[in-house]
């Protein structure tokens, strides 16, 4: 138990290590968030919490908890400071994700809720993807790749392993995984002379 909550402690540290190094960025013109990804975002990443505070994840939750703060506040700073680059997929893109978001509050069932809320994450990601794709230069991801060690922190220091309890970091784990990586691989291609 001591060491779950140490790790889960250290998972707590790197969320606000990470976001601070992303708010950081955005606050220096060098990091243009999308409000939609990070607003859909927040709202999923509460509703994650409570799901893992619900199926006794324990001390592995915090940093669940921890993210969903840090991402309501990157989705106020997306406001005055992300990109203005919207267009109508990333406009579906979040009608469909705040839409799915009714099935999830009609199901009592919190597996279902858990299986909904990752869902609909994902899918908050293709606003950030698509312009990752064209601006790869405008993430910071330093910040993706921390959130993918403390989300990897926050497993371990699970008190109880189940779908619901794993689900989501799992999956925000392998999707930051993507995000890096294509960033990466679209920074090399830009770079390389015609």
């Amino acid at each position: 138990m001591m060491l779950q909550n140490s790790i889960a402690v250290l998972a707590v540290i790197l969320s606000f290590v990470g976001s601070g190094i992303y708010i950081r960025s955005i606050l220096l013109g060098k990091t243009k968030p999308h409000f939609y990804t990070h607003f859909v975002w927040a709202i999923l990443t509460f509703i994650a919490f409570f799901a893992q505070i619900q199926d006794k994840g324990g001390a592995g939750s915090w940093a669940t908890g921890a993210t969903a703060l840090t991402i309501l506040a990157t989705a106020i700073l997306a406001l005055k400071y992300g990109t203005k680059d919207i267009t109508r997929g990333d406009k579906i893109s979040l009608v469909g994700a705040l839409l799915a978001i009714i099935p999830w509050v009609l199901t009592n069932n919190p597996l279902w809720s858990v299986i909904l809320v990752t869902l609909i994450d994902l899918l908050a990601y293709y606003p950030t993807i698509r312009k990752s794709w064209h601006k790869p230069h405008e993430e910071a991801l330093l910040s993706y790749t921390i959130g993918a060690v403390k989300f990897g922190l926050s497993v371990v220091a699970l008190s109880n392993f189940t779908i619901i309890t794993t689900l989501y970091p799992v999956a925000i784990i392998l999707a930051n995984i993507v995000l890096i990586s294509m960033c990466l691989w679209r920074r090399k291609l830009l770079t390389l002379p015609s």
